[in-house]
């Protein structure tokens, strides 16, 4: 780290380390609410698919190792406040705590970063549970997303542990720039805006096929403020990134990375909330049913015109499908002459085709039951 000129230290105020100015306690309290909310859902999330549904997959490995770095963001963060003083200026901030503060925000970089790469791939795996039985090519997109999450977090984490070279000159005070450090404004920059199009393509990679369910009103009403949650936490990952840039780019480091920590704690926090509350409706819909039932069931008249409406809308693709090609077949047939055996070829594409629009309806079946099940 470098100390700022001369002239900047010269421009600052006399130390006050016995009543300096602060920024409160809102981090704190913050990061003490939504840590407790993420604590319930997760337990809740757990408990549903262990017990009630037995339903524990990989997404849910996920979102268990997310929690154990999002648990070291939340220590950190008291510990900033309260012990590192990193709620004053920096020159209200002793010597002695620089080059342990120093450690601290390159841990929290890292631990958060692990926690939103994690949160991201629990996301994309259960992304992944409910395309399990769609076309070949949303499976791979679903796959190529969870590589690039993947590889994107890991590089990250990589870069920021071994920005200098070795790690420690991190945090020693030099009078001059250290050459073995790479450029940090850059990098974050850089970063935040990776991880921003890694959280768009986590929240929208669903879209489509939530979007094409037909789900009743009601469940498509808690779809889309899941999604609300989802984007929320996308806006404060593009409101971190122009803080950290201003942050790497002035002198009172730890007054204007106050903004940072708490931007950090909503993006994370609600991140993992918003993508463990999906797996969390049966147990509310089995222990509370006089609260949320409404929320989440229908009446069974409406489910019954629902289910009507889709068995109606497959016959229909059917049907339609077999007499398009069936047409086909009587106008090459009058235009040509076929004989017995082009007949026959020519209805056994048309069972092909019959068979093929059968199976995309089982498939699109699949994937309704799968979202009226977790959502």
């Amino acid at each position: 780290m470098q100390p700022p000129p001369p002239s900047v230290i010269a421009s600052w105020p006399h130390p006050n380390f016995i009543n300096p100015e602060t920024r409160g306690n809102a981090n704190i309290i913050l990061n003490i609410v939504l840590y407790a909310l993420l604590l319930f859902f997760i337990a809740v999330r757990i408990f549903t698919r262990t017990h009630l549904r037995s339903s524990f997959g990989a997404d849910d490995v996920f979102m268990l190792l997310a929690l154990i770095p999002a648990s070291a963001f939340f220590v950190i963060s008291i510990l900033a406040d309260v012990k590192f003083l990193w709620v004053r200026h920096v020159y209200d901030i002793p010597v002695s705590h620089v080059t342990t503060g120093l450690k601290m925000v390159l841990a929290t970089e890292v631990v958060f970063a692990a926690a939103c790469t994690l949160t991201k791939l629990s996301m994309l795996m259960l992304v992944r549970r409910m395309l399990s039985g769609a076309r070949l090519f949303w499976r791979r997109i679903t796959r190529l997303a969870i590589i690039i999450c993947a590889i994107q977090g890991s590089v990250f984490c990589l870069t920021v542990i071994f920005q200098c070279r070795p790690p420690q000159d991190y945090w020693k005070i030099t009078k001059y720039p250290d050459s073995n450090c790479i450029n940090q404004t850059w990098s974050l920059l850089v970063a935040g805006v990776i991880n921003a199009c890694t959280d768009l393509i986590a929240v929208l990679l669903p879209i489509r096929t939530v979007w094409t369910l037909q789900l009743p009103t009601r469940q498509f009403v808690i779809v889309v403020l899941l999604f609300s949650l989802g984007f929320m936490s996308c806006i404060a990952g593009i409101i971190r990134t122009y803080f950290m840039y201003k942050v790497t780019t002035s002198y009172d480091q730890t007054w204007n990375s106050y903004p940072v920590w708490i931007i950090s704690a909503v993006e994370l926090y609600i991140g993992m909330i918003s993508a463990s509350i999906p797996a969390t409706k049966p147990f509310f819909t089995s222990y509370l049913p006089q609260v949320f039932g409404p929320l989440t069931t229908l009446p069974s008249h409406i489910s019954q015109d629902s289910r009507q409406r889709t068995q109606r809308r497959s016959n229909h693709t059917i049907f339609s499908t077999a007499n398009h090609h069936d047409h086909e077949m009587l106008t090459i047939e009058k235009a040509l002459g076929a004989e017995r055996s082009g007949t026959s070829s020519m209805m056994s594409r048309t069972n092909e085709s019959r068979k093929d629009s059968e199976e995309e309806c089982i498939r699109v079946t699949q994937i309704v039951r799968f979202a009226k099940h977790e959502l």
